[in-house]
């Protein structure tokens, strides 16, 4: 019973996150959150530095963003999900300038629920993809720094 609750937490959260209430994440995550992100943002802990220093940005790049999971999994006080976000680029991120272009990232979540809330949640990203859609190619900035 634990793991339908705890997938439709999840299910209620994704809700906030597309209408892009940042007040509504308030009724999902506990205060103390950690979210431990992907490769240019590390560990944010509280919730008010999630909704500050995540959340709000991305919101302003990608004014029309809209994630959505394709595999989700529940066990105990886990929930895991794999899916996409997609959005147009129209505000800098991650020290990007505006593009203009739509970008689709893949991404893998995976949430530990305490209380009836969102506690932790582990975030990885398929950043390569989606400078890539946006007209940056890490890989060859990489191969360019090599010896």
């Amino acid at each position: 019973m634990a793991e339908r609750e705890n997938l439709e937490l999840v299910h209620r959260m994704y809700e906030a996150l597309n209408s892009q209430d940042l007040h509504a994440h308030d009724k999902y995550w506990t205060e103390d959150m950690i979210w431990h992100g992907p490769p240019g943002f590390g560990d944010i802990h509280g919730r008010e530095n999630f909704k500050s220093q995540v959340m709000k940005p991305f919101y302003k790049a990608f004014p029309d963003y809209c994630a959505k999971n394709d595999i989700e999994v529940a066990q105990g006080d886990w929930v895991s999900a794999t899916g996409y976000l997609t959005g147009t680029h129209q505000g800098e991120w991650l020290g990007l300038p505006a593009t203009g272009k739509f970008m689709r990232m893949r991404f893998s979540d995976f949430w530990l629920v305490r209380n009836g809330r969102l506690s932790e949640n582990f975030v990885m990203v398929d950043y390569v993809d989606v400078m890539r859609q946006l007209g940056v190619d890490l890989m060859q900035m990489v191969s360019k720094s090599l010896p």
